[in-house]
């Protein structure tokens, strides 16, 4: 299994573990709200769409640094903040990780069809 393909695996199952646990961590109607949101990327990441993975990660930061801060802002639930921030950093790493790996593969796929466009003599006379 290539490094993209885990990645975007492991950024499905920690997003979707991310959707689960806000759910469950307070079943709310702010909870719910907050989980809606989370699956607007959901359909991209299936497809393993690049774009989608970014602009996800961008989005999920703000969900590492708002549950980070009720972890500390409210001892009594610091143990479900932090451990949903926790899969939410996984998630956020995950993504990030895949859209590095997806635009090395991009990068190499771009030099290799670079390099059977020239013939040997261009690359002795460069």
């Amino acid at each position: 299994m290539t490094p993209p393909i885990l990645m975007q695996r492991l950024a499905l199952g920690a997003h979707c573990a991310l959707i689960v646990g806000v759910v469950l961590r307070d079943p709310s109607v702010l909870s719910l709200m907050l989980a809606l949101i989370l699956l607007a990327p959901l359909p991209g990441l299936i497809r393993a769409r690049t774009y989608t993975a970014a602009w996800a990660s961008m989005l999920v930061a703000f969900y590492v640094a708002g549950y980070l801060a009720e972890g500390y802002a409210r001892p009594e639930a610091r143990l479900g903040a932090f451990t949903v921030a926790s899969i939410a950093a996984l998630d956020y790493l995950s993504l990030m990780m895949f859209v590095r790996f997806r635009g090395r593969e991009a990068m190499r796929q771009r030099a290799s069809s670079a390099a059977a466009g020239t013939t040997p003599s261009d690359d002795a006379s460069r």
